[in-house]
């Protein structure tokens, strides 16, 4: 039987979506409900598929004139239309934006030259997207919309710290984008903005734990609380949670398992967070808390499937309310694969 998570649906059967996957895929939800993967595929370039209107899938199609080394970051802006940020080969950032709403793509454009690492975007709190990434100095950097021009960005800018992986950045409920970071000696932080839509205001970093092996995944639960997941040095999935006044942090605390990289999560229709992760077995394990907004989550239960090299996509929902995740298979033919729900 399938394993269900969360009441009225059940995790389905693994879809072959085809294609040839070499990094991180990454996802974003149309203006119209229509879940969009983005890919790195052979040659470093940039590929994306789509599902269609009977919710099928789309045949590939390649990003003219994107290249890209490593896991793109695809987010939906305040105005409809998807941005995809990804790095390229020769070390800079770059952008591909739908041209109209749930429409194809314009060209590419360049944003950052000379960054170190891949880029994590972030919507702020009036729709400004903020773009976060490790620099050459392997400083946290990060550039923005200019006021709320969605096209025009500011130049990069550091707010310094020595970071290992690629950031994660998150808007809670007080307004303020925090950013969890993987630091040296496989330490976690965070860093704040200090009022909402300051986004060039930020605290400074805070030291929330040790034995991080992983690139964390930032989160919000349903009373919009963040939640840091990563893969602790015992080879479990752990967490850190945002206090009640978004200002302190709770002590890290383990959700068990063994899984082999980091995990990835999202908030789920009935107010739970749901975290699946590549289990050491090679296949997708899922958690999910027994409550909302608490603490205590369920043991992982395999998906089955068999996971190539490369990390499980970020878990993304559609509106109403069924969960996705993207990620290679085994093999030589890095084929995308799709993990989705379905109604029980």
């Amino acid at each position: 039987m399938p394993v269900s998570t969360a009441p009225g649906t059940k995790w389905g059967n693994w879809t072959n979506l085809q294609g040839s996957v070499h990094g991180e895929p990454s996802a974003a939800l149309n203006s119209d409900n229509r879940v969009q993967a983005f890919v790195q595929g052979g040659g470093n370039s940039l590929w994306t598929i789509w599902e269609t209107r009977d919710r099928g899938w789309s045949s590939w199609l390649r990003h003219e004139g994107a290249r890209i080394a490593g896991a793109p970051s695809a987010i939906r802006g305040r105005d409809g239309r998807i941005r995809v940020f990804y790095r390229t080969p020769d070390g800079h950032l770059e952008v591909v934006t739908q041209g109209v709403v749930n429409g194809g793509f314009a060209p590419p454009q360049r944003i950052v030259t000379n960054i170190g690492g891949d880029p994590a975007a972030a919507l702020n709190s009036d729709g400004r997207l903020q773009i976060f990434f490790r620099g050459t100095d392997g400083a946290l950097w990060y550039t923005r919309n200019q006021a709320l021009s969605y096209e025009s960005y500011t130049a990069p800018a550091s707010l310094g710290g020595a970071i290992f992986a690629t950031p994660s950045p998150v808007l809670d409920g007080s307004g303020r984008i925090v950013v969890a970071v993987r630091g040296a000696d496989d330490t976690l932080h965070t860093i704040q903005q200090k009022a909402s839509n300051a986004a060039d205001a930020w605290d400074a970093f805070q030291r929330q734990t040790t034995g991080v092996t992983s690139r964390p995944s930032a989160i919000a639960d349903a009373a919009s609380r963040v939640h840091i997941f990563y893969r602790g040095s015992d080879g479990s999935a752990w967490r850190v949670g945002q206090s009640d006044d978004y200002d302190n942090w709770q002590r890290s605390a383990s959700l068990k398992g063994q899984i082999t990289d980091r995990p990835t999560a999202c908030l789920g229709q009935d107010g739970r967070i749901t975290v699946l992760a590549k289990g050491a077995d090679r296949t997708l394990l899922v958690t999910v808390q027994t409550s909302a907004n608490g603490a205590a989550y369920e043991e992982f239960r395999s998906l089955d499937g068999e996971i190539g090299d490369v990390h499980v996509s970020p878990v993304i929902m559609n509106r109403v309310g069924l969960l996705y995740v993207f990620t290679q298979g085994s093999g030589p033919e890095r084929n995308l694969w799709l993990q989705r729900q379905n109604w029980a």
